[in-house]
């Protein structure tokens, strides 16, 4: 069987050759199987392998970056909790200490870039992966209490 990405070699696994297998990922939001390089590199593993996102860059530019002046100015009048002191998050009502220099996060506005305020990381995660959308978010809560149909 003839790979279904190149249609020139072998394929081996998933219907790919090695070679597409290895240079090709499927966006996590669109669902397209894309060349490694429509994604942006994240960050290194812990073996010192780049990985890559899990979206491509078109469905990334939904996700607008805080400008930094804008951060800037927020922070002269609400600075970054310290490291080794607590933190409370508005959104989980969760007090954390500080450890890291990612726990505690400056939240914002992806589509204008202004700034909503400090939380902790797992939240800002989690409203990242629920898009911002409050739909999504509606549609999670009713999910929790058991009433989505």
């Amino acid at each position: 069987m003839k790979c279904i990405e190149c249609n020139r070699n072998k394929a081996t696994r998933k219907g790919f050759c090695e070679s597409c297998l290895n240079e090709t990922k499927i966006c996590r939001r669109c669902q397209q199987r894309k060349s490694i390089f429509e994604f942006e590199k994240n960050q290194k593993t812990i073996r010192g392998k780049v990985s890559r996102r899990g979206e491509c860059r078109e469905c990334r530019k939904w996700k607008r970056p805080m400008p930094q002046k804008a951060r800037e100015e927020f922070e002269k009048t609400s600075p970054q909790p310290p490291i080794g002191k607590p933190f409370h998050c508005p959104i989980c009502d969760r007090t954390i200490i500080r450890q890291y220099k990612n726990d505690v996060v400056l939240d914002h506005f992806h589509d204008t870039g202004k700034i909503r305020g400090w939380i902790c990381r797992m939240c800002n995660n989690s409203m990242g992966m629920m898009e911002d959308n409050e739909i999504i978010l509606k549609r999670a809560i009713k999910w929790l209490r058991g009433t989505l149909k």
